[in-house]
């Protein structure tokens, strides 16, 4: 079949009207589609959040006695915490907290460290990122060879954490476990007081609901 050039003229006269007619249908579909959602952690009082940490504990320095700071004089452990918080609102929340730690000495003899404490929270964020920063107190049960004793202990930390969705988070620890050992005499002396000093590092995992 021959088509003249008339004919051919006019076919593509008809595709260009129709394909002007049918784009700016087309462009109001795609205004019409709702942009894509990002979710963004917004939490309101009675919000509550479970993390699990695993990781490694390095025991740094003691202070108070009478040489002044000395080395721990223990190998690099390990450490676990299980953490439960409620959301007073959206950037404050206070909870608990349980954990442990072991180190060992150059004897090969064990350090157990147990605290349970209190915990506050405070939330910066920078979507999809969320950085707490925390602060726990409470009582350390620690047991070396056959000595058991129960101290105060104080906990400053921080993390970042990424989010998945709007339940879990994924994300990084790292905490200052402050634990003095007080001795007012006469046995042990005063002079025995010591002030332990350990950093531990976690990986995190942040279940919300």
């Amino acid at each position: 079949m021959r088509y003249t050039r008339k004919k051919i003229t006019r076919r593509v006269l008809i595709g260009m009207l129709i394909f002007c007619g049918l784009a700016p249908l087309a462009a109001q579909d795609e205004a019409d589609d709702p942009p894509e959602e990002r979710f963004q952690p917004t939490y309101t009082l009675g919000d509550q959040m479970l993390s699990l940490n695993l990781g490694t504990i390095f025991p740094l320095f003691f202070t108070g006695g009478p040489d002044g700071m000395e080395d721990a004089n223990l190998t690099v452990g390990g450490t676990g915490h299980l953490q439960w918080s409620a959301f007073l609102n959206n950037n404050l929340a206070i909870g608990g907290e349980f954990g442990g730690m072991f180190a060992f000495t150059p004897n090969q003899n064990t350090l157990f460290m147990i605290p349970l404490a209190a915990r506050l929270s405070s939330f910066l964020r920078a979507y999809p990122f969320e950085f707490p920063l925390s602060l726990a107190a409470g009582v350390n049960f620690s047991r070396f060879e056959e000595n058991f004793k129960t101290d105060p202990i104080l906990i400053p930390g921080a993390g970042v954490y990424w989010n998945y969705n709007t339940e879990w988070a994924f994300g990084l620890d790292l905490r200052w476990w402050w634990v003095p050992q007080i001795y007012t005499g006469p046995t042990p002396p005063a002079e025995d007081t010591r002030f332990g000093n350990f950093l531990s590092s976690t990986l995190s995992v942040m279940y919300r609901f």
